[in-house]
């Protein structure tokens, strides 16, 4: 019963230009992000997928649509999809939370799995609720190809799980690039990774 899901990351946003944390608040898609979106699309043209899910955040639902294009299905879209909650962080630039709350900003990048916060979501439970819900869809769709929009931390945790490394090595790889793509081969038993955060399928944007 194996299953292959195809996770993306929402494409560019303004938030991301200006370096502001979104978390559960939004910006809209940039022109770029749209492009990459459109990119992604194409090179999953000959995919016969036959479901997309997206975070709600409709950053990710506009990057589900264009993915999907004129696929006879509604996206399913979740909260457990969802980025990382920031809390108070949101909206602010790295700079200024790392004034505001030092000893915070310092443990979530550097010791995060002893961070916390009385206002950001732990790591642990953005973990678990992207880990069962990536089981969920896995269960549902046997012998199916199926495309999950999602965002970057969450995938990072996401990814995390699958690889079995350390919550504390969380930030030991690069940030996952808008738009790229990683496919899993999935069933109950194991997981592999075929491809990660890949990005052949985009060109020059503006």
């Amino acid at each position: 019963m194996s299953t292959n899901i195809y996770f993306t990351r929402h494409g560019e946003t303004i938030w991301n230009t200006n370096k502001l944390m979104q978390g559960w608040k939004d910006s809209p898609l940039t022109d770029k992000g749209i492009k990459q979106a459109h990119q992604l699309s194409e090179r999953l043209s000959d995919i016969h997928l036959n479901a997309v899910y997206s975070s709600t955040s409709k950053r990710a639902i506009d990057t589900a649509e264009i993915i999907k294009g004129d696929r006879p299905f509604e996206i399913v879209k979740l909260d457990s999809l969802r980025e990382i909650s920031f809390g108070n962080w949101e909206g602010k630039t790295f700079e200024e939370n790392k004034e505001e709350s030092p000893e915070e900003w310092r443990a979530f990048w550097e010791t995060p799995h002893l961070f916390t916060n009385n206002s950001v979501e732990s790591f642990v439970k953005v973990q678990e609720r992207m880990v069962n819900i990536f089981k969920e869809i896995v269960e549902q769709h046997p012998f199916q190809d199926i495309c999950i929009v999602s965002h970057s931390i969450a995938l990072n945790l996401l990814m995390n799980y699958i690889e079995k490394t350390p919550l504390k090595e969380l930030w030991s790889t690069p940030p996952i690039p808008s738009t790229s793509l990683t496919l899993i081969k999935a069933n109950t038993n194991y997981y592999e990774i075929l491809y990660k955060y890949d990005t052949s399928h985009m060109v020059e944007t503006i």
